[in-house]
């Protein structure tokens, strides 16, 4: 009876000190946005720095050369950015013009058939530079986050220089080492191995959306393979928000039939890339459900915003791992896994 009572405490002070804990993420969703964001570029990076490292080169120069490899890519990604939303601005008035004129020909069309339609109502419901800015503005809060850059590099760097020597200090901290240092390789394997494969993924399909929206003629095709790439970090409905924008644009710039036909591209390589690519390397790697990986995307959303979203796979793997190594909250962790066979 006291052992169960001792149980029940322990879980009790767990589930409350989780509560403490994401509380203090929400207060402080700024400063934790920017470490987080930190790690996760640490994280990608660190397959990198392992092969600088196995050509002999020294650590600190390894760092040094990954961290040029980031600010090379990064800044490249910026600029391609900030040019695509320069161009789409300029474009906003004619987009805004086009889609008056669509609801003129619709109003016409309607009153050919004796249907008394104010078109000025439809004008006070639907404001198209409104909708279009709000685009544009959703594209530039990516880059809000690189706010903190100077921080976000610096914090990677001292990230990178201290993994070689996380698992003497996890011998040095910790009264069962072992344990621990298998929780925190298990951890570091299925963080890289995710990370890696969801970022050749999402390269991959962000570059096949720009070369199909370009043979199609697609206004700022760059633009929208750059946001198909990001969204996809988002587990089930990055790629659905990724590809609203474009359609929106090919029945605006073309007609009903090229916006169907954009839909398509998008659904077709999201098929290839995320229902039959994707899984067959990743999915035995998260040991998350479905139902979990959902919930965890509002979750994390919610909690950190867009970030959060990003990041919101590998935040549940860590809660995960952090579960399974205690008896008491063993439970939980089983019940954040995919299904298992007795």
């Amino acid at each position: 009876m006291q052992n169960k009572n001792s149980t029940i405490y322990k879980t009790i002070l767990t589930v409350s000190g989780l509560i403490i804990i994401f509380a203090g993420l929400k207060i402080a969703d700024k400063i934790v946005v920017t470490f987080l964001l930190s790690m996760f570029i640490a994280l990608i990076s660190f397959p990198l720095l392992k092969f600088f490292q196995s050509k002999n080169i020294n650590t600190p120069i390894s760092v040094s050369l990954v961290l040029v490899t980031i600010i090379s890519v990064s800044l490249s990604i910026a600029a391609l950015i900030g040019s695509s939303l320069n161009s789409f601005r300029k474009s906003l008035p004619e987009y805004k013009e086009k889609i008056y004129a669509e609801i003129n020909n619709f109003s016409v069309t309607l009153e050919k058939y004796d249907i008394n339609f104010d078109s000025n109502l439809l004008y006070d419901y639907v404001d198209p530079s409104f909708l279009m800015q709000s685009v544009a503005n959703t594209i530039s809060a990516f880059g809000n986050v690189l706010t903190n850059y100077f921080l976000i590099l610096f914090i990677v760097m001292f990230t990178l220089l201290e993994a070689a020597g996380f698992s003497n200090k996890i011998k040095l901290a910790f009264k069962n080492s072992e344990k621990s240092i298998a929780n925190f390789h298990v951890f570091s394997e299925n963080m890289n191995k995710y990370l890696s494969i969801k970022t050749l993924v999402s390269i991959v399909t962000g570059f096949l959306i720009y070369i199909s929206l370009a043979i199609m003629g697609l206004d700022h095709a760059m633009m929208w393979g750059l946001i198909a790439f990001f969204l996809n970090y988002i587990p089930n409905i990055g790629s659905i928000i990724a590809s609203i924008p474009a359609i929106l644009i090919a029945l605006i710039q073309f007609n009903f039939f090229y916006a169907f036909l954009v839909a398509l591209i998008y659904l077709f390589i999201n098929i290839i890339m995320g229902s039959i690519i994707e899984p067959k390397y990743l999915g035995k790697e998260l040991g998350l459900s479905t139902l979990i990986i959902f919930l965890s995307l509002i979750f994390w959303g919610w909690l950190l915003g867009p970030v959060g979203m990003l990041l919101s796979v590998p935040l549940t793997m860590v809660m995960k791992i952090a579960l399974e190594s205690s008896n008491d909250t063993k439970w939980i962790a089983i019940l954040l896994s995919r299904n298992v066979n007795n």
